[in-house]
């Protein structure tokens, strides 16, 4: 028995010792998982985000609103654009050029172009390309459109911008086309050097010219796929292109279908993938976006919750149902779980932005009043309304009951953290004591009581129906109004006078205040490109579009020659000095007009599913998120690598353990065996034994 036993432990030694050899030799051809460099998973990742309205057009030259400029940030190029992963709003890294020279007098601007690029259709990416780009925004040119930016300022463009706006289709064609010959002859605007490299000359030295043409107006469409497509009509839209896309960016338009969803694709052949992946390792790995449209609010708050959604426009309102107040560390430290009350979900809350909300006046002798139904005398063309009005608005509680305190006052056109905006500009209390005396002195000085009789006694704020913020700044200014008449130092107009709050659909209410027919309204600006011109040409020169609409250049008091003769002097300014002056000049003379209420300027709210990594960066003031570089990390798998070379190693902890559990068993077992066999030799079991 002794001599069994003994030859039972041996062999079980043996067989321990043999399956530990075995281990070290076998892997020389072991499968490793490999965690700590795990790769983009082959299969299809897809970005699901949820949000509300549509863009208007897919064509980046006659688009002017931000949802489409994101889109088109995401499939289309600039020749430059901005820092990536920054709140960054200087345009400083080359895109599709690679290099720019500006000439001392800021009149010539030389790209040198990258090459090997192609379009989405295979089209090669050159000087030509670009050209052609320049040639169709001020051919196609919408008045309402982005391309007078460009045009203000490019050698021939300002007289093809005063045949758009009069609405001369006959000169602007005439005018058109001997821009583009002057083009091909290297006399004009847009001058191909060679195939890669291309000149752009201005009329007048423009400090935001690189700007502007970063914003997405400056996007660069395949010639070909134009061509292809009807080509360029002087004056119209392409109807083809306004819904369809083809750019050189890492996104191209699979599908759109308006008020449902846009569903982009990953270029496979995008051009700046191995460049990208060196900065972040996991650029591309979204294949799929999808962009749904969702008016619901509680709707789409259910579904990122529930992982439907990766990322959702969720309203300030709704704010504190996700951000626990904490204010925002710098951006580069915030990996997004610092502000949120929910473990699954990131936030990134409170970053300043460049967008604003005003209260708009027409300041027109007459109007044809839409709702009153007649021409009427307009109250709004007197200041001391005005000024009233703006004192009798209360912005603090706009601020805290309709943006959840997601801002601050405004404070003129040009917003703060934006250079030229000027901190010690006026800025108009809510003071129903000031407000009752500015009132007073219209009743008394500029004969109001008059001119509310010829309105049968009634004004009319309007907003947009479906905006339910601006419907309640309007409430707001309503209440402010009837606070005021309601306190017993107020000259009271002969009548009761009746204030009301009437909505009107989106596109009729364009048509409207373009014609002049609403008194009083609201709206906002995102902007184009961080540079004050961009704000104080809407808002302030006589020509610029919400100017324009508001009949600023006939308000009585307004001198808009000399106003407009300081906005053309700031832009074409290279002194830093003398245009920060300039705007200080600006402002305190557009707010002292009290051409419009200063509502506020907003902060920042995104909110995305955990795990979606990269995702944050649409928080720069100028642009959405870039898909290309956000990646899930649900999404992410292991991949298998074979190591081929041979180093034996000592295995692992949990190696040996499964090692000498499994020869503990195969020792155990030989040992009953064994057992049970030397037994049944003496005797000692019984065959016929039951139990």
């Amino acid at each position: 028995m002794k001599r069994i036993l003994t030859l039972a432990v041996t062999l079980g030694i043996l067989i321990l010792l043999g399956a530990m050899y075995s281990s070290l030799v076998l892997s020389e051809n072991i499968v490793m998982k490999e965690y700590s460099r795990q790769e983009i998973a082959s299969d299809d990742n897809t970005l699901v985000w949820e949000t509300i309205g549509n863009p208007r057009y897919m064509d980046p030259h006659n688009n002017y609103e931000p949802f489409g400029s994101w889109i088109h940030y995401n499939v289309y190029e600039t020749l430059f654009t901005y820092e990536w992963d920054s709140l960054d709003t200087e345009p400083t890294v080359p895109l599709l050029a690679e290099g720019l020279e500006i000439s001392s007098d800021g009149l010539i601007y030389t790209f040198t172009l990258r090459q090997g690029i192609t379009f989405h259709d295979g089209t090669p990416f050159n000087a030509s390309c670009v050209q052609y780009n320049f040639e169709r925004m001020l051919g196609t040119f919408d008045s309402n459109g982005s391309v007078r930016m460009v045009a203000e300022s490019i050698l021939g463009g300002a007289a093809i911008k005063d045949a758009v706006d009069a609405g001369n289709i006959l000169l602007h064609e005439e005018l058109w086309n001997q821009w583009v010959v002057d083009n091909k002859a290297g006399t004009g605007a847009v001058t191909v050097l060679d195939d890669y490299t291309v000149r752009i000359r201005l009329a007048y030295a423009y400090a935001s010219f690189l700007s502007v043409i970063t914003y997405e107006v400056g996007a660069i469409i395949s010639p070909t796929f134009v061509e292809s497509h009807g080509g360029i009509i002087v004056g119209q839209h392409n109807e083809y292109i306004d819904e369809h896309t083809c750019g050189t960016g890492p996104y191209m338009l699979d599908e759109w279908t308006r008020n449902e969803r846009i569903v982009l694709k990953r270029n496979t052949n995008y051009w700046r993938e191995s460049q990208a992946r060196q900065r972040f390792p996991y650029a591309g790995a979204v294949d799929t976006v999808i962009i749904k449209t969702n008016e619901d609010t509680n709707s789409r708050i259910l579904n990122i919750q529930t992982g439907v959604a990766d990322s959702i426009y969720w309203p300030v309102s709704n704010a504190y149902q996700i951000y626990n107040n904490v204010s925002p560390p710098p951006l580069e430290q915030n990996d997004g779980t610092v502000q949120s009350l929910n473990p699954n979900l990131t936030v990134w809350a409170k970053y300043p932005t460049f967008n604003i909300a005003s209260v708009h006046f027409t300041m027109s002798d007459t109007l044809n009043e839409l709702t009153i139904g007649k021409i009427v005398e307009n109250p709004f063309k007197l200041k001391n309304v005005r000024k009233a009005l703006s004192c009798a608005f209360d912005y603090q509680t706009a601020i805290d009951d309709i943006l959840n305190g997601f801002g601050v006052q405004g404070q003129g056109p040009i917003p703060h953290g934006m250079f030229g905006h000027n901190d010690s500009a006026l800025v108009y209390p809510y003071n129903l004591d000031k407000a009752i005396y500015y009132w007073n002195k219209a009743m008394y000085d500029d004969d109001l009581d008059s001119t509310l009789e010829n309105n049968s006694y009634r004004l009319v704020l309007y907003y947009n129906s479906g905006n339910d913020a601006r419907r309640k700044i309007m409430n707001l200014l309503r209440d402010g109004i009837e606070n005021m008449l309601a306190l017993p130092e107020t000259v009271q107009p002969s009548q009761p006078l009746s204030i009301d709050v009437q909505g009107i659909e989106w596109s009729t209410y364009i048509h409207e205040i373009i014609n002049g027919r609403v008194g009083v309204w609201v709206f906002g600006l995102a902007p184009e490109y961080a540079d004050p011109h961009n704000y104080v040409w809407n808002y302030v020169k006589s020509t610029g579009t919400y100017a324009y609409w508001a009949r600023l250049g006939v308000s009585p008091g307004w001198d808009a020659v000399t106003v407009d003769g300081w906005i053309d002097a700031a832009t074409k300014s290279q002194g830093v000095q003398e245009r920060v002056d300039l705007y200080g000049k600006i402002q305190d003379a557009i707010i002292e007009h009290a051409a419009y209420i200063w509502v506020w300027q907003r902060s920042t709210l995104h909110v995305s599913r955990s795990g979606i990594q990269n995702i944050q960066y649409g928080v720069n003031p100028l642009h959405g998120t870039y898909f290309y570089h956000c990646w899930d990390v649900s999404a992410i798998t292991p991949t298998e690598t074979t190591d081929t070379s041979f180093t034996p190693q000592i295995p692992d902890l949990l190696t040996i353990s499964n090692i000498i559990t499994i020869g503990s068993s195969v020792f155990i077992l030989v040992v009953i065996v064994l057992i049970i066999r030397g037994r049944q030799e003496h005797g000692m079991y019984n065959a016929a034994t039951t139990y």
